[in-house]
């Protein structure tokens, strides 16, 4: 009896101990059903902003190593020296069309995805059997997925071309004007407006 009554008594004290011994406050819940907020040690702060500064130099490593942007006579190719582009840029009429040569299904559509820092732009694109080729006017101002900074574009059965920042790739962007009294590609000019 007096056995049990000893280590209930222990049990207590260690109970009481633990709990007297923890030194920092509870962090208070909101009860509005919001989100605590912390602050993270000086450390963790530096490290995150570490972190953030070395996924910010590129998306990934350069793929293929070897590729660069290059200028050409109205846009812009990105690729290996002396083998077919991965992408190409042209500037017609205030509109960016772009090529993806990577071969699919002849009528095929897919969305040819820009992925950067800044934004993503998904592009309507069709493939003629030999390459996936889309439009979109060079003021749309999801183009910053390309313009401001690294970015990785992907396609169904594409892969996934990555590119450092360039200024040739967002010049080609940046310098398409958009003519006053230039027509959109694909709009039925026959069609009368909504009213």
């Amino acid at each position: 009896m007096t056995g049990s009554l000893l280590s209930r008594t222990a049990l207590i004290g260690l109970i009481l101990l633990s709990t007297a011994c923890s030194s920092e406050p509870e962090p208070q819940q909101p009860t509005d059903g919001a989100v605590a907020r912390f602050d993270l040690p000086e450390q963790d702060k530096g490290e995150m902003a570490r972190q953030r500064a070395l996924s910010e130099a590129m998306p990934g490593k350069i793929d293929p190593p070897d590729a660069k942007w290059t200028q050409v006579d109205g846009g812009a190719r990105y690729g290996e020296p002396g083998k077919t582009p991965l992408i190409e840029m042209t500037c017609e009429d205030g509109m960016v069309s772009v090529t993806r040569n990577a071969a699919s299904d002849d009528g095929a559509k897919a969305l040819l995805a820009f992925v950067g820092y800044r934004g993503i732009l998904r592009l309507k694109v069709e493939n003629d059997g030999k390459a996936w080729r889309g439009a979109l006017r060079s003021d749309d101002p999801h183009w910053i997925a390309v313009t401001g900074g690294p970015f990785y574009a992907t396609v169904a059965g594409g892969g996934k071309v990555i590119s450092p920042a360039s200024s040739i790739a967002a010049g080609t962007i940046t310098n398409c004007t958009i003519e006053p009294d230039a027509t959109i590609k694909g709009v039925d000019e026959t069609e009368a407006p909504p009213a």
